[in-house]
């Protein structure tokens, strides 16, 4: 399983939320933009790094699933 950095999380969860900018998904979180920021530039993998990877994985692979 590959294991996204925090950018591409983000990049991520704002394409299956329909969200446009960093701002839209702070707002969804009810957190501060400075936070997500924080969160994009954090260098450690960590467990919740590795369960978010793995939760876009089967969302991606069931999408893909569906198109078959």
């Amino acid at each position: 399983m590959r294991i996204y950095t925090p950018e591409e999380v983000l990049k991520k969860v704002k394409s299956i939320t329909k969200d446009n900018l960093d701002s839209e998904l702070a707002k969804r979180l009810g957190v501060s933009k400075q936070s997500l920021s924080q969160y994009k530039n954090k260098n450690s993998i960590d467990v919740q790094l590795r369960i978010l990877s793995l939760l876009i994985h089967k969302i991606e692979n069931a999408t893909d699933t569906d198109k078959k």
